[in-house]
């Protein structure tokens, strides 16, 4: 039968019921799990699924319609490919839409981060003016580049582009998802937590556009590397670019001994397919942009010498010259985009704002322009600096402070005049009107990197401001930072009444760390009289924190007080302390003690000491009297100790009884063992009845020895364990092919 006028999923069904013939679910499914592997995973056909489809509920996976058409004979890639474009055209129709998406085709490629293009004249024809921009020029790297992506649209995956500002990487990605994947979703995110969001319910057939993967990356919560496996693994296709400056940042491994903040994002990174774009058009590029010269923008691109194809198209050159050959009349001018490029330069990624482009202009100005400056030098400033050169880019760019305010929230300097400024002024120092200018007017989100890059560059005075300013404007985060940069400065005691003075405002966090400092610098009494006032006012934290002090300084007889006095963290101190002092039989007497009491703590810690100490059968003795009152951390602790010593036949007697615990020691015992079968059958046992250990244990067990046709029977009846155990095997499955491709 013909599937190519198929439209619709009713029609889908019908067909494939048709196909189906005399074949009974039964049969099918059977024939399904025969199958080899596929993709990684074992063929599985449930009668539910069949039912589902054969109903035309709702559009079924791709590889669901690949095993069924196989099951019904249709077992060649030529046979299938009518039934499978069908499929597509179905699926397409019912695919759900994720929220503030659109279909690729029909996005906007100056929304997503597409480059302006320079006008060929000052009053632009009709059609330059209409069109957004020029016709695309054939890269080299779009063979490769969209080679990947329809690999990462069949399995899920990540394409990143690294290149230069204005090389044309974020154009040339563009093109590349519209020509293979036209009808996906696209999603572009605002943020972060947008992306986290979509990765709790991510929908198949999207595609994730991170242009600037910096920015999400800086984001407060960052970018966890877990949600972007979670995405690939959901069959989701990202695509970003990156600088390459801030890929070397991102990926290099940390010095040794020193802190590691990019380590997510070298993970992330990590995950990631590479695509290069070089910073100059191939002469085999130049001729075909000389086939589409009737784009008179493409022409003078080409025309214009000492500067890249894709840099003029995006009036990068322009931009330069602006502002390094800015006549004297604009001085203003000159002197509020240097300022704002070196913000940028040492950290500042938040538009600036007017309050700091007033104090720190004009540093960059002689004695004299600043004395004969016009009362209104910075709006002229300002109106040089945003200037649009051939309708393409400006040096600044107003950033509003939300629709409809009518407010400019700050200037964002352009980002190829950014990477020329890494360049030229790469070494050139900041003057120190302009660091206080900083200190006073800049982005809380932006601390982070100013501390980061004043600490660098030796600007001590700038770190600590910084951070008294966060703190001041409610940030906790910067109190330790603080903390530790006064200690190293040997300013031991203006870090404590520091402290202090956020501890008595109910900081406990900066309680702590002032009894930290006032032990470690010998002022012990102190630090328990702290602690022990926020213990004696219920704070656990400060409790567990005296009673580690107390052990530290040998004070047995506090420990002991606290202790009678139902202190937990006392007691389990003390006991420590006892026996460390060779006083066993005392820290026996006290755990038992508490422990009768009924105490989960104390209860594991005195059956600790007794087995340490050799006494087995009484350690037995009290977890089982426990265990069989209820006390499930006993059952736990007496199933733990029965299975180092071997003791198969109570560990099988309390199975029996329903012990979930005893159940799965035994289970590893019997692993342990080499009687795999047996394991497993008394792990499926208590999973049948709804023991989640058992049947995570299970799926484990299987997964380990690689019995994926079980593993698959158990996903099928409904173990979750099962499920992600599978999940993960194609993960690490695809990973070994992906590593085996590149080398």
């Amino acid at each position: 039968m013909d599937p190519r006028d198929i439209e619709t999923l009713a029609q889908l069904a019908e067909r494939l019921g048709q196909l189906r013939g005399n074949r009974s679910y039964r049969a099918l499914s059977k024939a399904a799990t025969g199958l080899p592997v596929h993709d990684g995973r074992q063929s599985a056909l449930p009668s539910s699924t069949i039912s589902d489809l054969l109903n035309g509920k709702s559009a079924p996976s791709r590889d669901t319609v690949i095993i069924y058409l196989t099951v019904c004979g249709l077992d060649t890639v030529e046979a299938q490919r009518p039934w499978l474009d069908a499929y597509k055209r179905v699926a397409q129709q019912h695919q759900r839409r994720p929220p503030t998406t659109l279909r690729v085709r029909d996005a906007r490629p100056r929304i997503l981060g597409v480059h302006a293009a320079i006008q060929a004249t000052e009053q632009p024809s009709y059609r330059e003016a209409g069109d957004e921009l020029p016709v695309y020029v054939p890269r080299d790297l779009d063979a490769e580049l969209r080679t990947r992506i329809t690999a990462a649209s069949q399995q899920g995956g990540f394409v990143l582009l690294t290149g230069g500002s204005s090389v044309g990487k974020t154009r040339a990605l563009f093109e590349a998802i519209k020509t293979v994947v036209p009808d996906w979703w696209l999603l572009h995110p605002a943020d972060a937590d947008t992306i986290g969001q979509f990765a709790a319910a991510p929908t198949a057939r999207t595609v994730v556009w991170l242009d600037e993967l910096q920015r999400y990356l800086d984001h407060s919560t960052g970018l966890p590397g877990a949600a972007v496996r979670e995405l690939i693994g959901a069959g989701v296709e990202m695509v970003a670019t990156l600088w390459p400056g801030e890929y070397a940042i991102r990926t290099a491994p940390p010095a040794v001994g020193q802190p590691d903040p990019h380590a997510n994002d070298r993970e992330l990174l990590g995950l990631a397919e590479l695509v290069a774009v070089p910073e100059e058009f191939s002469a085999e590029e130049r001729r075909r942009a000389e086939q589409l010269v009737a784009d008179r923008r493409i022409r003078i691109a080409l025309n214009t010498p000492d500067a890249g194809f894709t840099q003029v198209m995006a009036a990068g050159p322009q931009l330069v010259q602006h502002w390094e050959q800015a006549p004297a009349e604009h001085c203003f001018g000159k002197a509020v985009v240097t300022a704002a490029r070196d913000a940028r330069r040492v950290g500042a990624r938040a538009p600036v704002t007017c309050e700091f482009l007033a104090a720190a202009a004009p540093s960059y100005l002689t004695p004299n322009q600043r004395a004969t400056a016009p009362a209104d030098w910075l709006n002229q400033a300002l109106t040089y600096a945003t200037k649009s050169l051939h309708g393409a880019a400006a040096a600044l760019s107003a950033v509003d402070a939300g629709m409809g305010i009518g407010q400019i929230a700050g200037y964002q300097v352009a980002d190829y005049l950014h990477q020329h400024a890494l360049r030229v002024r790469r070494t050139t120092r900041l003057p120190d009107t302009v660091w206080q200018a900083l200190v006073e007017h800049h982005h809380p989100d932006d601390v982070d990197r100013l501390t980061v890059s004043a600490h660098s560059r030796g600007r001590h005075q700038e770190v600590e401001a910084l951070y008294r300013r966060s703190i001041h404007n409610g940030d906790p985060k910067d109190l330790g930072p603080l903390v530790e940069l006064l200690v190293d400065q040997g300013r031991v005691d203006e870090a404590i009444t520091f402290l202090r003075t956020h501890a008595n405002s109910g900081d406990t966090q900066a309680a702590y760390r002032s009894a930290e400092l006032l032990a470690k610098h010998g002022r012990v009494d102190e630090a328990i009289i702290l602690l022990r006032t926020h213990a004696d006012n219920g704070d656990l934290e400060a409790a567990y924190r005296l009673a580690e002090l107390l052990a530290e300084h040998g004070r047995t007889d506090e420990l002991a007080q606290r202790a009678d006095n139902g202190d937990t963290f006392a007691v389990g101190r003390l006991s420590g302390l006892l026996a460390k002092q060779g006083r066993v039989d005392e820290a026996i007497a006290v755990l038992r003690t508490h422990a009768n009491s009924g105490d989960v703590y104390d209860v594991l810690r005195l059956s600790n000491l007794l087995t340490k100490q050799g006494c087995v059968d009484e350690a037995l003795t009290f977890l089982r009297t426990h265990a069989d009152n209820g006390h499930a951390e006993a059952a736990s602790q007496l199933a733990v100790v029965l299975a180092k010593q071997g003791r198969t036949d109570e560990l099988a007697q309390r199975a029996d009884n329903g012990d979930p615990n005893a159940a799965y020691q035994l289970a590893v015992l019997l692993a342990d063992q080499g009687r795999i079968d047996d394991a497993a059958a008394l792990l499926r046992t208590h999973a049948d009845i709804g023991d989640t250990q058992a049947a995570y244990g299970l799926a484990k067990l299987l997964a380990d020895h690689g019995r994926v046709d079980e593993l698959t029977a158990e996903m099928v009846a409904g173990n979750q364990g099962a499920a992600a155990a599978l999940r993960a095997m194609r993960r690490k499955h695809q990973h070994g092919l992906r590593y085996q491709a590149r080398s």
